[in-house]
């Protein structure tokens, strides 16, 4: 089961875990027995097919807010008492660059729960010291760590890098993956050349309406935590759907 569990959070999976805590002194051999449960609908433990499908109707008919205890009974009326905790993944965040930017970027996102890889090549700019905040540090070539990524749905890539060239590299690697965000940093002319430059070498066509540049939001910014407030707003709005317009102009918001 423990081997289940590790499986499942290495494959950054969710996974809830019924533990039993109490039963009836007839069945207390059954104290400290697991069952997990998938967000595939499946599970696993051993417990009886009896037992385990009613704690499994429990659970599938509440609503997980935080680690309680349950109370089942089985067929024969005995009652157990449950320890229901569940482990849920977190969102990510990869920050190709360890600027001036990224440094209150990676800091708000580790605040939002995301966990945040930054990545450069320079040791005075990629080092837990300047980033306490993030899950993971890279030293390394973007082209080297680029091939060892794996970005998912449940990914965010922000891109500002310290160069044009660096970006364009960051870009042709992630441009087709399936991040839930894909923002970099530029100039509205300098993202049309390198948009252009995707193009001439076959980039898909909607490239142009996943890729969110200039980054983030239009809220002025200025200084570089001001930049990262937009940029971490914008990625909030994209993982939940908003729409980054003032709650005060939206009709029906209470």
């Amino acid at each position: 089961m423990f081997n289940e569990l590790l499986a499942a959070v290495e494959a950054r999976g969710t996974v809830d875990i019924l533990t039993i805590i109490d039963t009836a002194p007839d069945s207390e051999c059954l104290i400290g027995q697991m069952l997990l449960m998938y967000t595939d609908g499946q599970f696993n433990g051993q417990l009886d097919k009896e037992l385990t499908q009613r704690i499994v109707t429990k659970v599938r008919s509440m609503k997980w807010e935080k680690p309680m205890v349950i109370a089942v009974t089985d067929p024969l009326g005995r009652k157990y008492r449950l320890f229901w905790d569940r482990i849920v993944h977190k969102a990510r965040a990869i920050v190709f660059g360890g600027g001036h930017i990224s440094q209150p970027l990676v800091q708000i996102l580790s605040l939002l729960d995301f966990a945040v890889t930054v990545i450069d090549d320079r040791p005075e700019f990629a080092n837990k010291a300047r980033f306490p905040g993030a899950q993971q540090v890279i030293c390394d070539s973007f082209q080297k760590v680029l091939t060892q990524l794996t970005i998912d749905q449940e990914t965010a890539v922000i891109i500002v890098t310290r160069g044009h060239r660096y970006d364009m590299d960051c870009l042709r690697a992630v441009k087709d993956s399936k991040t839930n965000y894909l923002g970099m940093i530029g100039s509205k002319r300098r993202i049309k050349e390198i948009i252009n430059v995707m193009r001439e070498e076959g980039a898909a066509d909607d490239l142009v309406q996943r890729l969110r540049a200039p980054i983030g939001l239009d809220i002025k910014a200025e200084t570089p935590a001001e930049i990262a407030v937009s940029i971490a707003a914008e990625v909030i709005a994209a993982f939940r759907g908003g729409s980054g317009q003032p709650l005060s102009s939206i009709k029906g918001v209470s």
